[in-house]
């Protein structure tokens, strides 16, 4: 039996242009890749891959929401997504305010020293923030 602890965690930040996976283990988080979103099959068979080959037991996907808590159009893109995305996973998939975190992960890579042509491609850093925080919401 899984513990919490023992608990592999895969992280999505979906977008319309590409999305951002992170991994994640005993609340120790890694941006993992980016993957172009032109196609969702693509990216749902890419995901499938990565949920198997590193046997991950659940999914934290991040949501889109305004600063007040209420949906936007790509939130609904991302319910979609995840729906299709459940069907082929057969995991369960979490939802996460996702709030502020393409902002913050800018503002990281920009102290970390990374160029101008490389934060163009930062949603891996949103998908790990995203689940840095999904844990810090799981200890309180």
């Amino acid at each position: 039996m899984t513990t919490k602890h023992d608990e592999t965690i895969l992280a999505i930040d979906f977008g319309d242009v590409s999305t951002g996976v992170a991994f994640g283990r005993a609340g120790l988080v890694s941006p993992i890749r980016v993957i172009p979103s032109k196609d969702f099959n693509a990216v749902i068979h890419e995901l499938v891959k990565m949920v198997v080959h590193n046997r991950i037991n659940k999914v934290v996907v991040g949501l889109p929401l305004t600063r007040e808590g209420k949906e936007t159009d790509q939130a609904r893109k991302v319910r979609h997504f995840s729906k299709l995305l459940k069907v082929r996973l057969k995991k369960p998939i979490i939802f996460f305010d996702e709030y502020g975190t393409s902002k913050e992960s800018l503002q990281n890579s920009i102290e970390y020293g990374v160029s101008k042509k490389g934060r163009r491609s930062i949603d891996h850093y949103s998908a790990a923030i995203i689940l840095r925080k999904y844990y810090e919401s799981e200890e309180n």
